[in-house]
């Protein structure tokens, strides 16, 4: 028993160590795959992520967006769960550069922990294709989760936030370069060589 309230306050002080090394009071999650397919084929089949986006993740429980297309400003309400929390994001797409780079902002996420506790937290989020040769890319997801006081930022680093979502990031973006691959071989994944 003191071994178990031992191991607790170090948890707790380390995690209060890394609340106050964030003075933005944030949590940054990245999550980087290798594609074989060209940057500009993969943004144009991220383009139509509507259509599969309940596919990639079990945690993806909806994704419902304004218009038919994405362009800047429109809005994409998404709804996740991963491990014991729960998120609901509306998104804006505040920046699209073709074939490059996507980044969405959700102001007020609303965040629920084991059904019982809810607060709200602000999420930015970048998608990146990145060229690696003639037929290879890098899909890449960046995601700062940021809280409204030190407080809500401990909590949530207590409660494995950052190692839940960090997970989920590496699963979706693994799961997006398959569906990527597929489409682009016709239904048959490509064997994994590295770019020349």
């Amino acid at each position: 028993m003191i071994l178990f309230k031992t191991l607790l306050a170090l948890w707790g002080l380390y995690n209060l160590m890394r609340v106050f090394q964030r003075p933005d009071n944030s949590i940054e999650v990245t999550a980087s795959v290798p594609a074989h397919c060209s940057a500009a084929r993969a943004f144009r089949e991220y383009m139509n992520i509507g259509e599969y986006y309940l596919q990639l993740s079990p945690a993806h429980k909806r994704y419902q967006r304004t218009g038919d297309d994405l362009l800047t400003d429109t809005v994409i309400h998404i709804c996740e769960q991963a491990g014991f929390q729960r998120v609901e994001h509306q998104y804006r797409v505040v920046e699209l550069i073709p074939d490059r780079r996507m980044r969405l902002v959700s102001e007020h996420s609303r965040v629920t922990v084991l059904g019982l506790f809810r607060g709200e937290s602000r999420s930015d989020t970048d998608f990146s294709f990145t060229p690696r040769g003639h037929q290879h890319c890098e899909l890449g997801l960046s995601i700062q989760i940021s809280f409204p006081n030190r407080l809500r930022h401990l909590l949530a680093r207590l409660f494995f936030t950052e190692q839940i979502w960090q997970a989920h990031a590496r699963e979706e973006m693994q799961a997006l370069a398959a569906h990527i691959e597929q489409r682009e071989t016709g239904g048959e994944r490509r064997a994994s060589l590295p770019p020349h």
